[in-house]
């Protein structure tokens, strides 16, 4: 009879690499040098990480205590700077973190689900600032995020939903499934607001701090509340 501990061994594994070997060798390296602070540590990471993610991936600035999974599906361009006690979570679903992006304290960047599909992770554009504590999540319907956008502290924004219809079931027991997210560009969101699943952010406009935001902005408008409703438009 199988020994279940060796199943569910190799499941923990799957939810944190592409294989057995990709694992043990992306949670060697960083225990031997993400702890190691300063700019000492951050030239270390920066030559012995870039072989270990996603072809093309650029010399990052990745501080102390950054938690990094599936990493030969993230993908960081030129001047990504991914700060102390970040978590970027990715699967086949892949994570893609654009030039000069910005990634701070505590924000966890997540593509993995148990279903998650391929093409349907996270992609930011240029010059993104992802605040402290943030939460971006997608594993399935994709979530893109254009240039130049500003996301405030402890803001979440989720592909993510569960079905909640079949009754006969438990919580944890029914479907989970993702509707994309689109984040036009030089958008500017407030801290804690809450961004759901199939909805889209027209460029130049402002999601108000604490905003629940269920359906979609149109480009060049301030919204706020929960749910969001127009605030007003912005000048052109």
């Amino acid at each position: 009879m199988q020994d279940p501990s060796v199943g569910l061994g190799l499941k923990y594994i799957q939810t944190r690499a592409s294989g057995a070997r990709r694992y043990l060798l992306e949670r060697g390296i960083q225990l031997l040098c993400s702890w190691v602070p300063g700019p000492v540590g951050l030239v270390i990471r920066a030559l012995l990480y870039r072989p270990l993610l996603h072809r093309g991936s650029k010399l990052g600035f990745i501080e102390s205590n950054v938690d990094l999974l599936y990493m030969d599906s993230i993908l960081l361009h030129n001047g990504v700077y991914i700060d102390k006690y970040c978590r970027i979570h990715a699967s086949k679903a892949e994570i893609v973190l654009g030039r000069n992006n910005r990634v701070m304290k505590g924000a966890y960047v997540c593509s993995y689900v148990s279903n998650a599909r391929k093409g349907e992770g996270i992609t930011t554009g240029s010059g993104c600032w992802i605040g402290i504590n943030t939460h971006l999540q997608s594993g399935q319907g994709g979530l893109t995020i254009g240039k130049n956008v500003l996301i405030g502290p402890n803001t979440s924004i989720s592909t993510g939903n569960h079905d909640y219809e079949k009754t006969h079931l438990s919580a944890i027991e029914q479907e989970f499934y993702g509707e994309p997210i689109h984040i036009g560009d030089n958008v500017w969101i407030g801290s804690n607001a809450v961004i759901l699943g199939g909805v889209t952010i027209g460029e130049h406009s402002v999601v108000a701090a604490g905003a629940v935001v269920s359906s979609d902005v149109a480009p060049y408008t301030v919204v706020g509340g929960i749910p969001a409703k127009k605030i007003r438009d912005i000048q052109r």
